[in-house]
């Protein structure tokens, strides 16, 4: 997750002169699955939903992306049309670079060539590691990566950690390839760890970002919340070794 913003600045940074500023309204789709022009976005404020239909009225939610993320450009690397739908979930502001543009930018700035193949390597490195953690019985690992790359990516000493669920849980479990129940499961389980406080039904506070960090490695997932299998210690709910966290107010 860290690499990946990391590599989305990066980009972000070489694409500024030739990006320019678009907010999208809620429910507005920034384009449909075998659109042939495209833009490459860059969301600054808000989230966005990239679904494939599958007949009829269902639908696939494939990625969720959020402030920071860099997307919509493999369609215009291969020229070929855009494999699924791009929706906006809430107000999205974003810097966005027409198709066109990119192509001139990409023949005289071989940095900007770089920087792409190094985000989509990144991404592909993220669908390797998600197909690990659904090899995992629990949901647990899959969830807590969701959660985390919802933190703000700069976040200051001291300062009040919320996750805010961009959609309902259903549709957050679909993109996750989970059932809700897993993932109403996984969240109880780092509630009951000390690691998240239930603020409201879709906001989360973030007590332990660490004990988040390492729910996500499918070799320590049981770790954070493993003393709730076998029973409670000294008569108190929570991981061993570690204190139970009040939320900060």
């Amino acid at each position: 997750m860290e690499s990946r913003l990391l590599f989305a600045d990066e980009v972000r940074s070489l694409l500024a002169p030739h990006a320019r500023g678009r907010v999208f309204g809620i429910g507005e789709h920034l384009w449909h699955e075998g659109d042939d022009a495209g833009m490459l976005v860059a969301i600054e404020q808000g989230h966005v939903r990239v679904f494939r239909g599958l007949g009829g009225r269902k639908a696939v939610t494939l990625y969720m992306f959020g402030p920071g993320d860099v997307f919509g450009f493999m369609p215009l690397l291969d020229g070929r049309p855009y494999p699924a739908s791009a929706v906006a979930l809430d107000q999205v502001v974003a810097r966005v670079v027409r198709r066109t543009d990119l192509q001139k930018a990409l023949r005289h700035e071989p940095d900007l060539a770089q920087g792409l193949i190094r985000l989509l390597a990144t991404r592909l490195r993220e669908a390797f590691a998600r197909i690990e953690q659904s090899s995992v019985p629990e949901a647990l690992p899959l969830v807590a990566t969701a959660l985390l790359s919802l933190l703000p990516a700069k976040a200051e000493p001291g300062q009040l950690l919320v996750i805010a669920l961009p959609v309902r849980s259903s549709m957050f479990a679909e993109a996750l390839g989970i059932v809700p129940e897993s993932l109403s499961r996984a969240i109880t389980k780092l509630v009951e760890a000390g690691v998240l406080h239930r603020l409201a039904p879709r906001r989360l506070q973030v007590l332990d970002p660490d004990a988040l960090r390492s729910a996500t490695r499918t070799s320590e997932a049981r770790a954070p919340v493993g003393a709730n299998r076998s029973g409670p210690r000294n008569g108190a709910r929570g991981r061993p070794g570690l204190p139970r966290r009040r939320p900060r107010r």
